[in-house]
Parts: structure tokens; sequence; C-alpha cells
């Protein structure tokens, strides 16, 4: 079984890249550029062996050990190209906070803020500081925080500021998201705020593509106010900043988020309504149509349309791989043949891979290509059935048609649900049970509705007169608001989980692609992994001690509440706590100081037993431990195994598992060690 398919064996290449891409993100330490390259360049010669002499002394005959050289290769070559993915960006990070330094700089992005409408965020690149001197390097792209009404420029120009800067802060939790290493490989090396006075030094003096992403999302935004607007930029130009915290929430909810960012879904809606138009518009033109190929002249200016809605909608990942996909759908037409999808989509992830090898760790990067990849999987299998039932039939062949597409958004929905569920469960520590009936209702009416009044809204855009068109689209997506706080709102929309081991997701993923990459038989081992991962689902491994690395909060799990010293101060760090606990409930710090485990003290305040502790612990420093988000003096020392505000600051959060004997006691550093996009204090 295994041999016969090794037209397939092509399938796992990017499989193996991904694993050398992850074992290189997982290191404790930053590898040698050479040595990562060794194993890649050692089998690479081998490869060129086996071609130029071919002998059994350079190559080994067998299927099973080839298979295991192609599989080593590929992990070589996936580690390879992330170590110079890190060594080519080189993103200097600032490691200390600068107040209100002057920056030159020029707006690359200006994105809104979801939770404060009076705010913007901008990017700047290029950036210099004029009166600042530093023996290390400074960042050259920052993010600011500003006031709308300070922001006058536009994407392109160059501007002069002052602006106080922060450095990168640190994860939060041991397995959540890594804000460091994601602004590390965008080339963002300081985040902070902008403050007056702000000038425009230059005006962009050519077109610039940020700025035309700008004034297309202002101009829909203009056209379409409020919520509707702010949906409408994001399924264009793939600004998603606008959205509120609650509509997102709905659509997350009622299982269609995945329309609110920009996939294959919507470059191939928008290259089928493109090519739809082409072809039918020079149909009209007889001498062209009778000259000319027009399915294949449409299919031409479709693939670069769709280069262009890539480009405006900001080149995401998903937006990415779709366009590979539809560019090879339509090369597929004009020569005449059926590209290989499940290939196409290999070729698809290895390009992005090898390009962008941190956007394996992007969740928008693995969901689009797990959804993709289990779709293909059903639709190899399963279209043909479906084709020949269509036809069986002719004079029943529309009412069949009909039929069949309603089953098939079903399948589809429930065939990517079942497959991206393991990722969004941790990741996002929820699932829904009504995304089906939300895709039903949202898929319809994003592919027959809303897509095609966007296309011909933005086409008949300079032409000034597109105001209904612009209605329809509004009304369109405010159905679909609508739809999505009414299914939002049904029992079983939103079940929280707390976070499951990483076991967990291995297994899930690794289950899936055994099932969707091999055919036959073969594939049907995947369900063995998949069985043992369920158990795992409900294996509670969190911290029972929680510490906030700004000394702002800290808190401790207990008989199935999170008790914290605050809920107003350290909110962002709660949050996310509380999340990765499947959003138990939050209760107030019961006393001054709590002691757990008969080892770990915890200090929120000052009270009457605060010197006999920190005396006690003086005497036998390393039987116990304490932790305080006060300043607890001279007493307090790390040595001493004792984290006041002042020690937390320069260590950042803790956690602490009390099951061991003794309690074990993890730093956010201590798993992630020192790498290029880690500021270890």
């Amino acid at each position: 079984m295994f041999i016969e398919q090794r037209h397939r064996w092509f399938l796992w290449w990017p499989v193996g890249m991904a694993m050398g891409i992850l074992v290189y993100f997982q290191l404790s330490y930053e590898p040698s550029l050479l040595l990562s390259l060794v194993i890649p360049g050692s089998l690479l010669a081998l490869f060129l062996g086996k071609t130029l002499f071919p002998s059994r002394l350079f190559f080994p005959s067998h299927p099973y050990a080839y298979f295991c050289l192609y599989a080593v290769f590929s992990i070589g070559c996936g580690f390879g190209v992330a170590k110079i993915r890190t060594f080519y960006v080189a993103t200097p990070l600032l490691t200390k906070t600068l107040k209100d330094v002057r920056l030159l700089g020029t707006l690359r992005e200006i994105e809104h803020s979801p939770t404060h409408p009076n705010n913007r965020r901008l990017i700047l690149t290029d950036v210099s500081y004029p009166d600042l001197y530093s023996s290390e390097p400074l960042p050259t792209k920052v993010r600011l925080n500003a006031a709308v009404h300070k922001v006058t420029a536009q994407p392109g120009d160059r501007i002069e500021c002052y602006a106080t800067l922060l450095s990168l802060s640190a994860p939060v939790t041991l397995q959540g998201y890594d804000f460091q290493r994601h602004a590390y490989f965008l080339g963002i090396g300081a985040v902070g705020s902008l403050k007056p006075p702000c000038f425009i030094v230059n005006k962009a003096s050519q077109t610039y593509l940020y700025q035309w992403r700008y004034q297309l999302t202002e101009h829909i935004r203009h056209h379409l106010p409020g919520h509707a607007g702010e949906i409408a930029a994001a399924l264009i130009t793939g600004d998603r900043s606008g959205i509120s915290p609650n509509i997102r929430q709905n659509f997350i909810d009622a299982g269609i988020a995945h329309i609110l960012a920009i996939s294959g879904l919507h470059v191939s809606l928008v290259a089928g309504i493109l090519f739809f138009l082409i072809r039918r518009g020079l149909a009209l033109i007889p001498p062209l149509a009778e000259r000319f190929v027009i399915k294949k002249t449409a299919a031409f200016l479709a693939i670069l349309a769709t280069a262009f809605y890539l480009a405006i909608s900001g080149f995401g990942f998903p937006a990415q791989r779709a366009f590979m996909m539809i560019t090879l759908v339509m090369v597929g037409i004009l020569i005449d043949r059926e590209p290989l999808s499940m290939r196409s989509l290999a070729l698809s992830a290895t390009v992005i891979l090898c390009l962008y090898p941190e956007s394996l760790l992007s969740i928008s990067f693995q969901l689009s290509f797990t959804a993709v990849m289990a779709l293909i999987a059903v639709y190899e299998e399963g279209v043909q059935p479906f084709k020949t039932w269509i036809n069986k039939t002719p004079e029943k062949r529309g009412y069949r048609r009909l039929v069949a597409y309603g089953a098939g958004v079903v399948m589809t929905t429930v065939v990517a649900t079942l497959a991206t569920t393991p990722l969004i469960i941790y990741t996002f520590n929820r699932f829904t049970l009504q995304a089906v009936l939300g895709n039903l209702i949202a898929i319809p009416l994003i592919s027959f509705w809303i897509m095609p009044m966007a296309v011909l809204s933005l086409l008949f855009l300079p032409l000034g007169h597109s105001s209904l068109l612009f209605f329809m689209w509004g009304r369109g997506i405010d159905i679909l608001i609508q739809a999505a706080s009414w299914i939002a709102h049904l029992p079983g929309a939103a079940i929280l989980v707390p976070t499951p081991s990483p076991v967990f997701l291995i297994l899930t993923v690794s289950g899936t692609l055994w099932l969707c990459l091999w055919q036959g038989r073969l594939r049907w081992w995947g369900i063995a992994p998949l069985a043992l991962s369920l158990p795992l689902l409900f294996y509670e491994n969190h911290p029972d001690i929680y510490v906030a690395g700004d000394g702002s909060v800290m808190a401790y799990r207990h008989q199935g509440s999170l008790y914290v010293t605050s809920e107003k101060r350290g909110k962002y760090y709660v949050n996310l706590w509380q999340r990765e606990l499947g959003g138990i409930p939050v209760k107030p710090w019961p006393s001054d100081s709590v002691t757990l485990f008969n080892t770990i003290f915890l200090i929120s305040r000052f009270g009457e037993d605060t010197d006999s502790i920190l005396k006690n612990h003086s005497s036998v420093p390393s039987q116990s431990w304490i932790f305080s988000h006060q300043y607890l003096g001279k007493a307090c020392t790390l040595q001493n195994n004792c984290f006041d505000k002042k020690i937390l600051k320069l260590k950042n959060s803790y956690f602490v598992y009390g099951k061991g004997r003794p309690p074990k006691i993890i730093g956010i550093n201590d798993p992630f060690g020192k790498r290029p996009w880690r500021l270890l204090k």
C-alpha cells in the first residue's frame, strides 16, 4: 500500500518542512547558520550524486529507505530556511524605554483601533533618531498609537514626530501568543505612543501601494458608515482593525469568523466573478469572440485582477495560498489541463514556508491549509457520485443541482469544522456547535450577494455611479451581521474549554494529515492518533499560581475559581489566564497573604503577618518561596527565593505548578531560552 502511493510522497514534503521549522522555533538556543545547513546540504549532494552517478554506493535502492531520506531532507530544509529567514530579518529590538524621543520615518500603514474608535495605529519604517546616539542598533520600524486628530499624514509620507517607545512585551502565558516573535519577523522593533507635535517632512512623491490600500479603505468606510463599512473593508483590503469586539465575537460564536479574514473563499469568488464578467463581456463583441479564445483571455485577465486583489488585501498567508491555487487553475485553463488540487496545495504550502517559515506559527495559516486539505481529500473521493446523480435524469438536472449545492455546503461546513476544531480549541479555548447553521446562511449570502455587489461597487466607483450598488452591498452585510448575532445567542454557540496539552494538538494534526494525504486503506490508520488524542482533551495541566511580569496582579486557582489580587489592574493578564483555564469564575483575593502547598507564600499587601513571613523565610530560604506584586524592600532578593515587584520587572512572569513535591516554578523566559527575538532581562 505504501509503495503503491509513491505519487503521493510529494504531498509530505511541506509536512517535513513544517516539522523542521517547528524544531527550530522550539529550541532554547540559537543554532549556528553553518550547522543548520549541514543536513540539507549533505542530502542535496546525495540526491545529486544519485542523478549524476546512478549507483547503490550513492543512494539506497529500497523505497522505504528512499522515503526516509526524503523525509529527513525535507525536515532539514525546513530547519534551514527558518534559520536563514531569522538571519536575514535580523530586526534590531529596543531594550529600554525611550521617552519623548524625536523620530523621522515613513508612514507605511494606518489602522483603526477596535476598542478606541478615536485612536489609530501607525506603522513607521526607515526610522531614524536625529537627537539620539546609541552604541546599540535602534529599531528601524516601530508601531505607534495616536489620537485620530493627530494623524494628518497618509501612507507614503515622510513624517517627523515625538514618541515614547517601549520594548516588546513578553508572552503572558506559557502556551499563548508570542508578540515578541511575531513583531520580530514583521520587522517591528518597538511599540509606543505618538506625542505632538507631528510634521509632514515630505509628501509621497509616487504612487504607493499602502496609500492605495488606505484610500480605498477610507472610500469604503465613507460610502458604508458603521459596522457594515468595517466588515466591507475587511473583505476588500483586509483591514479588520475597525470591527467591534462584539461583532467579531458573534462571528466566532456563529462559526463564520473565517469570513472576516480574506482567504480561499474570497479570492476564488473574486476570480470567478471577474472571469465570468470578462468572458461574458468579450462574448458580446463578435470580432473578438470569433478571432480569439475568449475563455483563455478571461483566465489570463482574471489572474492579473486577482493579483491586484491580493496586493490591496495585505498579502495575508491564506490569501497567498488561495492566489497560488487559483493561478494554477487558470493556468490549467490556458494550457487545457486540469490541475491536481492536492499537489497544488502542497506546492503553495512549500512556497509560503520557504519565503515565510514563521507563518507556520500563525493560526490563519494553520486553519486555512487544514480546512482546504480536508476539503480536497473529501472532494477527491466524493465529487463523482454527486456528478453522476445530477446527470442521471436530464429533465431534473436543475432541481438536483440545487439539492447538490445545499448538500455541498453542509458537507463543506462539517468537514472544515471537524478538521479545524482541534486548532480552534487549542488557540481560542472555545468551539461552536452552530457552525453548520451559520455557514448555511453565510456562504450563499457571501457568494451570491455580498461579494458580487462588492466587485460591482468597486468597478463602478471611478465612474461615480455606484451609490445603489454600495447600498445593496451594505444591506447584504447588515443581514449577515444580524444572522451572526442571532446564531451566536443560540444554545451551544460558544463552548469554553481549557487549553489542552500540546500532545493533543500533535496527535490530532498527525491523524488529520494521515487521513487526508494518503488514499485507500492506508489512510484509515490516521484514526488511531485521533482516538488517542481524545483523553488528552480532558487532561488538566495548568499552573496553580500566576504572577504577572509587571507586578500588576497575582492569581491562584482553588476549587474551580481563579482568585486575583485585582480585577482592574492587570486586566489583560487576568483575561488571558481565565481564557486559558476555560473561562472559570474570577473572585477577589481573600486576605493579605495566602499560603499554598506549605511552601509558597503570596503577599498581596502589607499586613500584620508580612514581617513574620519575611523573617521566617530569611532563615530557611531554600525551603519556601515568596511572591508579591508589592515592593518588599531589601529583605527580598532573587537569591533568597523571594520575588517582589522589583524582581518581577527584571525577570518577567512566573508560574507555579503545585502538584509536584517540591512545587515546580517556571519563569516565562525559561522554556524559550535566548533567541534573537527574545528580550532577556
